[in-house]
């Protein structure tokens, strides 16, 4: 199924994560703060016009799902003592009533709205902070769309990732562009001092729970035996059993993955955007390997971890290739690292990996910080086989990149390089960055290169 899901993700919910709520102990959890705040400006740069929030802290039914069909929304964080922290959001019931009319088929979904339920039975249709705290981030990102909220049957599994499918049906059928949150906490028990108690199982489930996600292998939470889920203590996982309906509809890479748990309460981040509904990028940074070299810099600065390989690659970036990649801010230099020869197994990991050490490793240079990125632009020069020359006669620094070689000390320069006009000054620099003696004649090698930038 072609899906119009541009990006799912799994956001935790602690008030404590809000900076009016959180204040000095917002340091603690500042690695989850940071990954969802990124994931927030990732999805609302895919310009949803609706998000289908999935939460497990508003009315829990034991034989179905609810969807709420209240037009308008609204919520504070009274309970939290911050009731000034209030939000409004609209629904989206154009594609609430598609949901309906496709989930009467195959699975029970309760329909929440104040009239019909909410006076009948005593309850206040409100916006939970299982939706407040990730729209919070997602408002701040810029998002002024439309929501579907959603909340799960626990222990109905299965159940939940049928929901999934049958959501992206329905936004399929009327065209809508939507991004999906499965909001959730993991264990609730993972210190000796947490307020639910304590159990090692805590870390058990959690750590299944973020492999899975990492893996996008649901048979990994369908093998966990319901004493450990309930023994963990949780509330997150029937959202990410619906995130993995999600999934499923579409090919996704992950450009956020963040996990930690320092109140005793896991809190996990998993980003996946569809790779198939990126808008394009602009004519600066069309081709693949400047937008992998940018998402590789970008993830490592979020995460401090290297971005995995994409699984589905063109087949000429599967390929082994030495690759530079060359980092310039407001015209000038700002990092470069690259590679001669092939050290990753392809040309795409290859780029991950020269990306960051030209970020962060360029001794020349102080590590390149998140902030910045978006003023540096990005050049990938991919490096043709090195060919051995018997004389400075065969080198043409516009045409032909030089490497030095002399004992164990090795210096290369790339073409067509401002500045270096003659085919001496190209052996000269090189040597220089080689610590070769001027008075050394070394070996020759030149090489050509792709240039993409």
């Amino acid at each position: 199924m072609k899906s119009t899901c541009i990006g799912a993700a799994l956001f935790p919910h602690p008030p404590i994560m809000l900076p009016e709520i959180g204040q000095n102990e917002l340091d603690k959890i500042k690695a989850t703060v940071q990954a969802v705040s990124h994931a927030s400006q990732l999805i609302i740069e895919q310009h949803p016009e609706t998000i289908i929030i999935m939460s497990p802290h508003n009315y829990i039914f034991s034989d179905g799902a609810a969807i709420f069909t209240e037009p308008a929304l609204y919520g504070n964080l009274g309970k939290f003592g911050f009731p000034e922290l209030s939000m409004s959001l609209t629904t989206d019931m154009t594609l609430a009533n598609e949901i309906i009319y496709e989930t009467n088929k195959t699975l029970p979904l309760h329909q929440l709205n104040q009239k019909d339920w909410g006076d009948r039975y005593g309850y206040s249709i409100s916006i939970d902070q299982g939706t407040f705290v990730p729209m919070y981030y997602l408002q701040k990102a810029g998002f002024q769309g439309s929501i579907i909220l959603l909340s799960p049957c626990f222990y109905q599994y299965n159940m939940m990732t049928t929901l999934g499918d049958i959501v992206l049906k329905a936004a399929k059928k009327i065209g809508r562009r939507i991004a999906v949150i499965a909001s959730g906490d993991l264990s609730h028990r993972l210190l000796p001092h947490s307020p639910n108690g304590y159990t090692p199982q805590g870390a058990v489930f959690d750590n299944t729970v973020m492999d899975s996600l990492k893996k996008q292998d649901i048979t990994l939470l369908r093998a966990m035996p319901d004493s450990l889920i309930e023994e963990a203590g949780m509330c997150g996982l029937p959202s990410v059993y619906f995130l993995f309906g999600i999934l499923r509809s579409f090919q996704s890479y992950m450009p956020v993955y963040s996990y930690e748990g320092p109140f005793g309460v896991g809190y996990g981040v998993a980003l996946y955007l569809n790779e198939n509904r990126a808008p394009q990028k602009p004519s600066a940074e069309k081709d693949i390997r400047i937008q992998l070299a940018r998402r590789s810099i970008e993830y490592y600065l979020s995460h401090h971890a290297i971005l995995s390989t994409p699984s589905s690659l063109p087949e000429e970036l599967t390929e082994k290739s030495g690759v530079f990649v060359s980092l310039k801010k407001q015209g000038e230099l700002r990092g470069c690292i690259g590679t001669y020869l092939p050290i990753q197994l392809t040309e795409a990991a290859e780029i991950i990996h020269n990306a960051v050490a030209a970020a962060v490793r360029d001794p020349r240079f102080y590590p390149v910080e998140l902030n910045e990125l978006k003023d540096i632009t990005i050049s990938v020069d991919v490096l043709g086989i090195p060919e051995a020359i018997s004389s400075s006669a065969q080198l043409d620094p516009k045409k032909y990149g030089v490497i030095v070689m002399s004992h164990a000390n090795t210096g290369l320069l790339l073409p067509n390089l401002e500045g270096i006009d003659t085919v001496e000054q190209q052996i000269t620099i090189a040597k220089q960055k080689a610590h070769i003696p001027a008075a050394v004649r070394p070996d020759l090698y030149r090489f050509t290169v792709t240039r993409y930038e």
